[in-house]
């Protein structure tokens, strides 16, 4: 069989050479019907999840700063009067003498961490930091933050903490009287540490604000008087507490007894009341050296007559 394939449109022809019937016979091939392509239902968009708004945290509102203590507060209902008596930390008096100038200086630097000791015990129970002043000994004069120095006096100077001791007045009392010098220098050197503690406390510069807002210069003399007498106090709160170590006793206890009793704006040239009396002095003195107690120097919280 012979069979050819003739491509037309639409129809195939088959040509068969079949018992010689050469008749051709058209076979209808159906062409095939597309199906039709359904037309894809979208799918719908699925509904987005909103997103929920994000509220913006509350910014904390901020703690409001503690009151500071006021110039009164400071002066008068001080920390350090809570402290209780102080803690003598058993320091004997220094063995150099104010011969020469070495000299009077290690007996200064010898003292100094003796009454560090017992004021940093104290300012640690009243939770107030503890600074140890500087120590300048120095002879004839000298430049501080606080002005010129001539020689002549001790001084504390609260911008850079320090206290000046004076080599030519030591010298020159011991040749006098060594007994009434070194109580001198004991008592002298313990209130200057007093003022230092006035520092660190406050007390310090909020009397010395205090001072400054004052119209009349009587009130401006007894605000001074109050910060003087009170370092008196808190040195002699000092020997107090130490005095059986010092030891203060006998000649030396005689001398510094005749030495706060004789110290007062009286002896001061020129005369400015500015120190307190010698009444008040060996007042405030004898105070602190029997009590040995902060609480007992507050001269802020007492009347005008016992700081004239």
């Amino acid at each position: 069989m012979l069979a050819v394939l003739v491509v037309g449109t639409g129809v195939t022809y088959a040509l068969r050479n079949a018992g010689g019937n050469d008749t051709p016979v058209a076979i209808d091939t159906p062409t095939e019907t597309p199906t039709p392509t359904p037309t894809p239902t979208p799918t719908p968009s699925p509904t987005p999840t909103p997103t929920p708004t994000v509220k913006p945290k509350p910014t904390p509102k901020p703690k409001p700063k503690p009151r500071q203590p006021t110039a009164y507060e400071l002066v008068a209902k001080n920390k350090i009067y809570s402290v209780g008596a102080l803690q003598p930390t058993k320091c004997v008096e220094p063995v150099y003498r104010p011969t020469t100038f070495p000299a009077t200086k290690a007996y200064y630097q010898r003292l100094l961490p003796c009454l560090n000791r017992t004021w940093y015990l104290a300012l640690k129970k009243a939770g107030i930091p503890f600074r140890a002043p500087n120590l300048i000994v120095y002879a004839n004069q000298v430049k501080t933050p606080c002005g010129v120095e001539r020689g002549t006096r001790a001084y504390y100077c609260g911008a850079n903490q320090a206290i000046y001791m004076p080599f030519n007045v030591d010298y020159r009392n011991y040749r006098i009287n060594p007994i009434y010098t070194r109580a001198w220098m004991l008592n002298t050197f313990a209130h200057e540490y007093g003022h230092h503690i006035q520092s660190l406390t406050g007390i310090f510069g909020a009397s010395f604000a205090r001072q400054a807002t004052m119209a009349d210069p009587n009130l401006r003399l007894l605000e001074s008087r109050k910060r003087e007498l009170q370092a008196s106090c808190f040195g002699s709160a000092y020997l107090g507490t130490n005095a059986a170590y010092i030891p203060m006793r006998g000649e030396l206890l005689t001398a510094w007894k005749f030495a706060v009793a004789n110290a007062g704006d009286e002896f001061s040239n020129p005369r400015i009341r500015d120190h307190g009396s010698k009444a008040n002095h060996n007042l405030w003195s004898t105070r602190g050296f029997n009590y040995k107690n902060p609480i007992f120097c507050n001269t802020f919280s007492t009347r005008p007559q016992y700081t004239s």
